[in-house]
């Protein structure tokens, strides 16, 4: 199954964080895993909701 890849203001309605508090995440190298695609940044959903589960 192919991984499904989300954009930041897909990630940011999934777990209630703007997208300026991600891009901060980013920045500092904490939040959820991501990718740079070009000019995009994408989030795997398993990811996500790791990341989400584990409470950080």
């Amino acid at each position: 199954m192919t991984p499904e890849y989300l954009t930041a203001d897909q990630v940011a309605q999934m777990t209630g964080f703007s997208t300026k508090s991600l891009e901060a995440y980013r920045a500092k190298r904490q939040g959820p895993p991501f990718l740079k695609v070009g000019h995009s940044v994408r989030y795997r959903a398993d990811d996500v909701r790791a990341w989400m589960e584990a409470g950080e």
